[in-house]
């Protein structure tokens, strides 16, 4: 017994001595809305650059592969949204990680640069997937039974007009959790099975790469700026991770 109190005691103070124990990473998941910036008045590139200063990051993680972090800007525009490109070169003070992934199949390779605009590897299979299902008229029957097209243009009312805490209380986020769930219903088992498979994982993948961010750098604060349709997924996986302190509220202003 008084062996045991005597590691427990051990482990307090050792925990106050070393400040990576002793310290949580705070995380803020930051839900953005890509070109939506530049419309919505509540929520524009400026309030995203102000929470970000108020924040005021060790690590700044951005919606671009890892790969293609030390890429100059004319390659990125085509291929990457544009708060991803404009933040990524701002705030120098701190350091940048990327969190992107595009197919397993272009995985430490560069992206061409017909990338975007043609049906080139997994990624771009699933961009093509895309239009198919959108002509198929039984998945389209089956899609608004689910009310996957209300969804969306729910989701797009609210990217439209909300300011970044409104789109943080969970609301958003449980509409991106239904509209997933319904998806997969309706494709699995069909010709476009590939399409939801994709998507999923990929999600996945980037809530992977933010988890193991914040693994890596304990006690540290990192801003993550993902499109706010990753954000679910993003945040249901940092909340398994005992050593982060999850942030849910912005200062904008």
């Amino acid at each position: 017994m008084k062996f045991k109190i005597y590691i427990a005691v051990l482990f307090v103070i050792s925990s106050f001595a070393n400040p990576i124990f002793a310290q949580k990473t705070e995380v803020l998941i930051l839900p953005t809305i890509h070109g939506g910036h530049k419309k919505n008045v509540n929520y524009n590139f400026e309030h995203v650059r102000r929470i970000i200063q108020n924040f005021k990051p060790d690590i700044i993680a951005l919606e671009i592969r890892p790969e293609d972090m030390n890429r100059d800007t004319n390659y990125l525009n085509p291929l990457y949204n544009p708060e991803m490109i404009l933040f990524k070169n701002e705030f120098p003070k701190a350091i940048k990680a990327g969190i992107d992934f595009m197919g397993s199949d272009f995985e430490g390779k560069p992206l061409p640069p017909d990338f975007m605009k043609e049906p080139i590897g997994e990624f771009g299979k699933f961009r093509a997937m895309n239009q198919k299902i959108m002509s198929d008229s039984a998945i389209v029957k089956a899609r608004i039974t689910k009310d996957l097209p209300a969804i969306i243009t729910k989701r797009g009312e609210m990217m439209g007009t909300l300011g970044a805490n409104q789109l943080m209380d969970g609301k958003y986020d449980a509409l991106t959790e239904e509209f997933t769930k319904g998806q997969t219903e309706v494709l699995k088992n069909t010709p476009y099975q590939y399409y939801d498979d994709f998507q999923v994982s990929r999600d996945q993948r980037i809530a992977d790469n933010i988890k193991q961010l914040a693994l890596n750098n304990r006690g540290k604060r990192i801003i993550v700026l993902t499109g706010a349709n990753h954000h679910n997924r993003a945040v249901n996986e940092l909340k398994k991770v005992r050593s982060v302190n999850l942030i849910t509220q912005v200062q904008d202003h």
